[in-house]
């Protein structure tokens, strides 16, 4: 892909994913647990923000590559 503005929206989504699994970690009581959810969250933010940051090292535009 030749549009680094995906790879930038992929972060993001990443970053937001993020602080939703902080939060619910932060937030979870013994009478309303969050521990299923919570670490997905963290997963899904951090695969997204490797995979943005690594679609972007990866990919380089036409231009640069001449």
């Amino acid at each position: 892909m030749k549009n680094p503005i995906i790879y930038y929206a992929v972060i993001a989504l990443g970053i937001i994913a993020l602080a939703v699994g902080a939060y619910l970690f932060v937030s979870a009581t013994k009478a309303n647990p969050h521990h299923i959810s919570s670490y997905a969250a963290l997963g899904v933010g951090v695969v997204l923000l490797i995979a943005g940051v690594v679609g972007m090292f990866v990919t380089k535009p036409k231009t640069a590559v001449k």
